[in-house]
C-alpha cells in the first residue's frame, strides 16, 4: 500500500480522480486490467496486462534504484498510460509515499520542499522545468531521475549530463510494462533490467525475450547494435530508415549530428519522395527561424550522401496523446 499520498496545489479534480479509480482497480480481486497504448508507433490500442507481471516490472525497477519503504515518488504523468500507471504501483509495491504534482509542461512549480527519491518525466516536461530557476534547483535534488516516452535531443541530454549524476533514459513500451532497459547519460548502451534479455534479428532489430514481465517474444522495429544479450545501443526506427539510393539514413542518428545546429527550434528528418534516388532526406522544423545557410552547414555535420536536401518549416508538430512528435513523410 501507498504509505503516504500527498496533493499538490492545481492537480485537477479529474486527474486526482483516475489516480483513486487505478488505485481502485489495482486493489480489486480481477487478475489483470487494460492498458491503452500510446500510439507513437501506429493506431492507438487497447492491451491486457496480468497484474502479476505489473508488479514484477515495479520490482525490477526498484531493485535497479534500490527503492525503500518510506521514500518518494513524484507522480506527474497521467494514469490513463502506462508510464502513470506504474508510478503508483510502485508506490504500492515498495510502500513509498506518492506525490501527485499537476499535468502540466512544469510539474514542479508547485512542489515545496519535500525530498524526492524517484520521478519520471517525458522530454517535453525537462525543456520546461529547465526554464525556471527554483524548479531546476528542485530537480537537481532529486536521487533518481528517468526519462522516456520520446528520444532526448542531444543538446538536452548534454545539459543535463552537466549537473545530475543520476539521469537515466529508459527504454520500453506498453508492451514491456514501461522500461525494461536504462541507459545513463552522457553513455550510448542501454542496459536491461535484472531478468531480461535480448537478441536481433535479420533485420538488426530488438528483439525481446519473455520472462516474469514480458509474456511473449516481442519483435520490434528498433534498429540496435548489441553489445551482449544485457546491453545494446539504439539506432533508430526501422520504420524511420531512409533508403536514398542505395544509402541508408537512420535519421535519428543523423539528428544527433546537427542538434548544435538547431538549438531553439524542435526538429526531425524525415524523408521526401525523389525521382532519382526514390527517396531524399529532408530537415523539418518547428516555428520560425533563419534557415540561411543551415543545409550546408548540416552537410558538414553528417556523413557524405546523408544530409537532408530540402528545409521544411511547420508552424506546429503533431503529437500523439503522449506528446511525442509524429513524423510525417512528404
Amino acid at each position: 500500500m501507498i504509505n503516504e499520498l500527498i496533493i499538490l496545489d492545481k492537480v485537477s479534480d479529474s486527474y486526482l480522480q483516475q489516480v483513486y479509480d487505478f488505485i481502485d482497480l489495482w486493489n480489486n480481486d480481477e487478475l489483470t486490467i487494460l492498458v491503452e497504448t500510446s500510439g507513437s508507433t501506429g493506431k492507438p490500442k487497447v492491451i491486457t496486462l496480468s497484474k502479476e507481471r505489473i508488479k514484477a516490472s515495479a520490482l525490477a525497477t526498484g531493485e535497479f534504484f534500490d527503492l525503500k519503504e518510506g521514500e518518494t515518488a513524484l507522480l506527474n504523468l497521467s494514469p490513463q498510460y502506462i508510464a502513470g500507471k506504474l508510478m503508483i504501483v510502485r508506490a504500492i509495491v515498495h510502500e513509498m509515499n506518492l506525490i501527485i504534482a499537476p499535468l502540466e509542461q512544469d510539474p514542479l512549480l508547485t512542489l515545496g520542499d519535500q525530498q524526492i527519491d524517484f520521478a519520471a518525466f517525458v522530454p517535453s516536461q525537462i525543456e520546461q522545468i529547465l526554464q525556471h530557476e527554483k524548479s531546476v534547483v528542485k530537480f537537481n535534488n532529486m536521487k533518481n531521475i528517468i526519462i522516456g516516452g520520446a528520444p532526448l535531443a542531444a543538446d538536452l541530454e548534454n545539459e543535463l549530463v552537466n549537473f545530475h549524476p543520476n539521469i537515466y533514459a529508459s527504454f520500453g513500451m506498453t508492451e514491456t510494462i514501461t522500461h525494461f532497459a536504462l541507459r545513463r547519460l552522457g553513455t550510448p548502451y542501454y542496459k536491461c533490467l535484472e531478468g531480461f534479455t535480448v537478441s536481433q534479428d535479420n533485420r538488426s532489430c530488438l528483439v525481446i525475450h519473455p520472462n516474469k514481465v514480458v509474456e511473449e517474444i516481442l519483435f520490434t522495429n528498433d534498429v540496435i547494435n548489441m553489445s551482449d544479450p544485457h546491453t545494446f545501443k539504439w539506432l533508430g526506427r526501422l520504420d524511420n530508415v531512409i533508403n536514398s539510393g542505395g544509402i541508408k539514413i537512420h535519421p535519428e542518428k543523423a539528428e544527433k549530428m546537427v542538434a548544435h545546429l538547431i538549438s531553439d527550434n524542435r526538429f526531425y528528418i524525415t524523408s521526401k519522395k525523389d525521382p532519382t534516388f526514390g527517396e531524399v532526406a529532408v530537415l523539418v522544423i518547428e516555428g520560425e527561424m533563419d534557415i540561411s545557410g543551415l543545409l550546408e552547414d548540416a552537410k558538414e555535420s553528417l556523413p557524405k550522401h546523408h544530409a537532408p536536401k530540402e528545409v521544411i518549416i511547420e508552424k506546429q508538430f503533431e503529437e500523439t496523446p503522449t506528446h511525442k512528435i509524429i513524423r510525417k513523410k512528404f
